[in-house]
């Protein structure tokens, strides 16, 4: 079995300390959820049937050392955190389930954690998918001045209102767009370049979704956005974490969506 050792640089930001500990007990085989209130949320897809099935609760720190040990396919898999952003009230973070056996990637995931005052972890809310290529940028991190809140309103404003090519060019023409399935049973719809977007914006076709982002983070060229998705025709709301890079001109070059629904909703 390989020994698998915690990511030393993380792009973006470092994780806050409690987060950082959890990560390093985690790789190291040990789960410890000290890092978590003892009140604290953890929210999770224990079906594996479909990333977007609704989330399953455990409440308190017993119930969540038994909900990562499945959430994260423990021991056989190691997480190790590849883009994070925070501040003092919440962390977002990408990474990837190493397993252990092989050292290759088992899964993308992603969390969005909610601190409380002392910073520890208060509301965990976690995805995971099939692997997704990993972000050139982490590799190679350069300086961005742009500012990403604006690329994720101006998408959503023009997905939202059904027009799809002002929408795609939020986009790099080398963009690579990783979304949940549009259709029970379908895979990832996953799009490499402008023409392959655009096509899977007009087969997607219009819909009357509404976009709210409950929390937006950035670091450099990375960020992290959590948020709703309103269905008002169903009367339902879904919830969403996004991962994305900007390039040198603004523009999204690497965006990764994970999904679930009904929406769990964020602690006070």
């Amino acid at each position: 079995m390989l020994e698998h050792e915690v990511r030393e640089t993380v792009a973006g930001a470092a994780p806050p300390g409690p987060v950082a500990g959890l990560l390093a007990s985690l790789a190291g085989g040990q789960p410890d959820v000290s890092a978590f209130a003892t009140d604290a949320w953890y929210a999770y897809g224990a079906d594996r049937e479909s990333e977007v099935v609704p989330r399953t609760v455990a409440t308190g720190r017993d119930a969540i050392a038994a909900a990562i040990a499945d959430d994260l396919s423990l021991p056989s898999h190691a997480p190790e955190a590849l883009a994070c952003v925070t501040s003092v009230t919440d962390c977002l973070l990408e990474g990837r389930l190493v397993d252990r056996a092989t050292g290759g990637t088992a899964a993308t995931f992603a969390w969005s954690l909610q601190l409380d005052e002392s910073g520890l972890i208060a509301r965990a809310l976690t995805y995971r998918c099939t692997p997704v290529e990993p972000s050139a940028s982490w590799a190679a991190p350069a300086p961005c001045a742009h500012d990403a809140r604006a690329a994720v309103d101006g998408y959503f404003a023009d997905l939202d209102a059904a027009r799809l090519e002002e929408a795609a060019a939020w986009f790099s023409d080398d963009v690579l767009y990783s979304h949940p399935p549009y259709w029970p049973g379908a895979p990832r719809a996953e799009f490499r370049g402008m023409a392959e977007l655009l096509d899977g914006f007009h087969k997607r076709g219009p819909r009357t979704n509404r976009h709210e982002i409950s929390a937006c983070l950035q670091s450099g060229a990375e960020c992290l956005i959590e948020g709703y998705s309103h269905k008002p025709e169903h009367g339902t709301s879904g919830q969403f974490v996004s991962s994305l890079t900007l390039d040198g001109d603004g523009r999204i070059r690497r965006y990764v969506a994970l999904y679930c629904e009904p929406a769990v909703g964020r602690r006070p």
